[in-house]
């Protein structure tokens, strides 16, 4: 035990800052009590070089992986928890530490000493407290100091791991300068859609045809998990003073409070004063909009059972208190009841067949009238097509009409003056062809002010690409076996 840091004054010394070197991968957990309350913690959580690793031990780098979090996101850490996926992280965890002990990397008290000493959230004016220290392990993290000290250590070996891996990386000028062009450079083209919807009146279909699509492609047609969910509105003015909010919000929790022990959520809303509001059944992917929920919100939802009624949320509209009336668990439909999306996406798929077959058509022409120099307009006039341009943009940018679309950007900076036609790009919006109209250069003056910054910012994004090639050779050596799906059914 480090008991070192439970006496005050140890000096501020930040050696290493603490935004996690893991990166905290997003998803859905299994949540950390479930490792610790159903099974034996002698039981196999997985396999990894050819040895069982105990649901203890995954359990320690568990907890060790959300500790690094709750570091990492402090106050935030409880909106985002939910959306992380800590299973991962915990076996990466304990990968790269066994990595770490197979190369010898130590990590002495001193240093554990100084990168706790350092973590913003158990200091106060900028230097180590102790007793903030204890009441943050004891209330917050919920762990006992030698467990976390432990896990610091460990953190600690995956960092010095990471930076002798990333120790010789740079950027030359000339890379960052190319980069920064491919970045920040614009381009307009000319373009011809060759749109599916013009096809549709060519193409038919049969029920046989229907029902044969539809055999293929079953899964294709399923119904996500959906809800349907009652909820009472306490209203609060977007000007309303602190105090009123707060007699508001206390009225809310209140309310949930006595909901929880009550049969009638609609005659407690009522006495309550609340709003109270219905809605059909809706899913994830296609919300009900109409409230404007927070993600993090839709995501509680989604995850209740029917019956349940979640803590108040504020909301645009108030504080909301919402009930789960029912769940109905996702599933594929009757091909009678998908007949007519069946169909539209039948009809959708050989028009765009046909759109793809005359754009191979079209870019012939182009490409032989273009060659012998007649002008994009003109050969484009030729074919009754209408030609469409572009604002300048650049890489990840929304084209008006075409969206965001990396194939057709890539298309775009890959044309010049020489070679101004591109072959037949595929979009959302159908087949396309290009015609290069113009560049636009980097503003120079620009460049100058922010090279030091781009430049760092490529040689991170170099760090992070050799860390996650490091996480991908350990796991691919380790033989990675992972019981948990077997544990959670």
């Amino acid at each position: 035990m480090l008991k070192v840091l439970r006496h005050k004054g140890v000096a501020k010394k930040v050696l290493w800052v603490v935004s996690g070197i893991i990166i905290i991968s997003f998803g859905f957990g299994f949540g950390m009590s479930s490792y610790s309350s159903k099974f034996s913690l002698t039981d196999a959580a997985g396999k990894a070089f050819g040895k069982k690793v105990s649901i203890k031990d995954f359990r320690q780098k568990y907890l060790d992986s959300r500790d690094q979090a709750m570091m990492m996101y402090g106050d935030s850490f409880s909106k985002v928890s939910s959306m992380m996926d800590l299973d991962n992280e915990a076996w990466t965890r304990l990968l790269l530490v066994k990595e770490a002990d197979q190369r010898k990397i130590k990590a002495t008290d001193p240093e554990v000493i100084a990168y706790i000493a350092s973590i913003p959230l158990f200091q106060i004016d900028s230097e180590f407290d102790r007793p903030t220290y204890e009441t943050m392990l004891k209330h917050s993290f919920q762990r006992d100091a030698r467990a976390f000290e432990e896990g610091v250590r460990d953190q600690i070996k995956i960092m010095k791991l990471f930076r002798a891996e990333t120790m010789g990386l740079n950027v030359p000028d000339e890379t960052v300068r190319k980069e920064y062009e491919r970045r920040n450079q614009k381009v307009s083209v000319d373009y011809v859609l060759i749109d599916p919807k013009n096809f549709i009146d060519k193409v038919t279909v049969t029920d046989q045809e229907l029902q044969e699509y539809f055999n293929a492609r079953r899964q294709d047609f399923l119904e996500p998990d959906s809800v349907k969910l009652q909820y009472a509105i306490f209203p609060i003015e977007e000007k309303a003073a602190a105090d009123t909010k707060k007699i508001i919000s206390e009225k809310a929790r209140a309310f949930y409070l006595k909901t929880k022990s009550s049969d009638d959520f609609s005659a407690a809303a009522k006495t309550a004063g609340a709003q109270i509001k219905e809605t059909g059944f809706f899913n994830m992917e296609q919300p009900d909009m109409s409230q404007d929920w927070p993600l993090e919100l839709m995501q509680k939802i989604f995850e209740a059972k029917a019956g349940d009624i979640l803590k108040p949320e504020e909301t645009a509209s108030g504080i909301q208190v919402i009930k789960i009336l029912a769940r109905n668990p996702a599933f594929i439909p009757e091909f009678a009841k998908a007949k007519t999306t069946v169909k539209d996406r039948l009809l959708a798929d050989r028009s765009l067949a046909l759109a793809k077959d005359k754009a191979v058509e079209v870019y012939k022409t182009l490409a032989e009238k273009v060659a012998g120099k007649t002008s994009f307009d003109t050969s484009i006039a030729a074919l009754n097509l209408t030609k469409k341009t572009t604002p300048f943009f650049a890489l990840g940018d929304y084209v008006p009409e075409i969206g965001i679309s990396e194939d057709f950007a890539s298309a775009a900076f890959a044309l010049n003056k020489d070679q101004p036609l591109s072959n037949v790009v595929h979009t959302t919006k159908g087949p396309a062809i290009l015609y290069w109209e113009a560049l636009q250069p980097i503003d120079e003056k620009k460049f100058t002010e922010v090279k030091k910054d781009f430049s760092n910012t490529l040689y991170e994004e170099q760090r992070v690409a050799a860390m996650n090639r490091v996480i991908k050779e350990i796991k691919e050596k380790a033989g990675l076996e992972s019981y948990l799906d077997k544990i959670k059914k």
